[in-house]
């Protein structure tokens, strides 16, 4: 299967080709709902990218994420990661949830050592990518510790040092710190930033914030409102690390800002049809 090149003419690691899903939904007296949440949308990701997909409440942005994490089946279009089409999960891909998705039963580290169990790694390789692991996201010291004596940030580099630890090809974030305080998410997004400058893994995140999606990523990607389909793709021409007080940091905001509310203007009645 061909897989076309990236923006810089390298080979796209992801390409998401015309995805569309509709959703079947009860609506009561006997008839059915039928919600198109993604209508045509098109991506391709290089190696080593971080892409950001930003839109409303409601346009498809984690929808989009889990389709590309077969989690949901498509109902239109291809998704295809290194040249292999995508039909369901798989270990190629890592995905990191808004709500930890930790196993309570498990130790920081017995969550780490998981996905390295299910690919068959030996004991020796299980401890060495722990112990890296854990100084990467900064818990060295906490192998030992349950999930429910962690804060809400600690949860949060644990589910990203398991996503990593079995080396997926693509990293799938969902909203990864949308239910952190304010200073914890800031604090966060620096360590995500110094994690992918470390592992340069390619990255699909998606977000609510404009000022995350700035601060992390090489491109942000705006959807309109439901049915979500590509407005605009914004490369970040900024340095990194990013001063969020810069004049252009402030430049990126407020084009993307603009962006997002013209892609939420007017009802979405002809993404929402009843059949009897």
């Amino acid at each position: 299967m061909a897989t076309r090149a990236g923006h810089d003419g390298s080979r796209a690691k992801l390409e998401i080709r015309q995805l569309s899903k509709t959703f079947l939904t009860r609506a009561g007296f006997g008839r059915e709902r039928r919600v198109t949440a993604l209508d045509g949308v098109s991506l391709s990701i290089r190696p080593g990218e971080f892409v950001t997909v930003i839109g409303p409440s409601g346009c498809g942005k984690s929808t989009l994420l889990m389709l590309v994490a077969g989690l949901e089946h498509t109902s239109g279009g291809e998704i295809v990661l290194d040249g292999h089409a995508v039909s369901g999960p798989g270990m190629d891909r890592g995905v990191v949830f808004q709500d930890f998705a930790l196993f309570p039963w498990l130790t920081v580290a017995g969550n780490i050592r998981f996905g390295l169990k299910m690919k068959g790694a030996d004991r020796y390789r299980q401890r060495e990518v722990v112990e890296r692991l854990l100084n990467l996201v900064g818990l060295s010291g906490f192998e030992d510790v349950y999930p429910h004596r962690l804060s809400g940030g600690m949860k949060q580099r644990v589910a990203i040092a398991r996503a990593l630890a079995y080396e997926p090809e693509v990293l799938l974030m969902d909203e990864p710190f949308g239910s952190l305080d304010a200073q914890t998410r800031g604090t966060l997004q620096r360590q995500l930033e110094q994690i992918w400058t470390a592992t340069r893994k390619t990255v699909l995140f998606v977000t609510h914030s404009v000022r995350e999606a700035v601060y992390l990523s090489d491109r942000v990607v705006v959807l309109s409102a439901r049915p979500g389909r590509v407005l605009e793709e914004v490369g970040m021409d900024l340095p990194r690390p990013r001063d969020v007080f810069s004049a252009e940091f402030s430049r990126y905001e407020r084009r993307l800002a603009e962006r997002l509310s013209q892609g939420d203007e007017g009802p979405a009645a002809s993404a929402v049809v009843f059949t009897d």
